[in-house]
């Protein structure tokens, strides 16, 4: 990227209404003097303020990755303005479920986790919306992603066992199911899956067991292991 390009690239950007001409000033700066280092080869290596979604998507490239490491955008303040814009970005993705137009919810839930990388939820949505597209690989990429964020979830434990049983790696499948149901001994879907997972195996006493406790949990209103993309979808 030449130097005009680059100034036509970051003059792209518009000016939130809540920033003055001083701190859109900052930014602009701060954004050029990272990518010139990134144009001569050097490495970022000081700490950045993102403090809005235009200071952060200047700093990435044509491809959608960032020119920097995480490690410096450690001051990356989620402000109000940051935070309704990744509330936007999910409801599209949502509205995308609902109208089965998977690929553009896969393509928000990714813009969204540009925005905020530590969310657990997007990358577990983002896994559901892969799985419906078949591209187990990189659903099972984020659904690891979204367990290494919250281990405690056992909602991801039983769709990483779906994924794997369908790359036909039954052994880790089985133990992700134990797993969920050490988490929630109330997830029915755990039961259930994992039921139906043993009768294929040949284990019909185990299957039967697990089936019958996935119908008394739903009897008795305690299942609680839906798969969910959230509230909006």
């Amino acid at each position: 990227m030449s130097a005009n390009e680059l100034n036509i690239f970051l003059n792209s950007f518009e000016r939130p209404n809540h920033y003055s001409s001083v701190a859109w000033n900052q930014v602009l700066d701060q954004s050029r003097q990272v990518w010139q280092a990134y144009m001569s080869g050097d490495n970022w290596k000081e700490k950045l303020d993102i403090t809005c979604k235009e200071s952060y998507l200047m700093l990435v490239d044509k491809s959608g990755k960032l020119i920097v490491s995480d490690e410096s955008l450690l001051n990356y303040v989620k402000n109000s303005h940051v935070l309704s814009w990744l509330k936007h970005l999910e409801e599209i993705a949502f509205k995308a479920i609902r109208d089965k137009r998977f690929e553009i919810a896969e393509r928000y839930f990714t813009k969204a986790l540009k925005v905020d990388p530590t969310s657990a939820m997007n990358y577990y949505r983002r896994a559901l919306v892969r799985i419906k597209l078949l591209n187990h690989k990189d659903a099972l990429l984020d659904i690891c992603e979204a367990i290494r964020l919250k281990p405690e979830l056992d909602v991801f434990y039983v769709k990483r066992a779906e994924i794997y049983r369908l790359l036909d790696v039954d052994h880790k499948a089985m133990g992700d199911l134990n797993k969920a149901i050490r988490l929630n001994p109330k997830n029915d879907v755990a039961f259930e899956i994992r039921g139906k997972f043993r009768l294929s195996l040949g284990d019909r006493a185990g299957s039967r067991l697990d089936l019958l406790k996935a119908e008394e949990l739903r009897n008795r209103g305690l299942g609680g292991g839906a798969e969910v993309y959230g509230k909006a979808a």
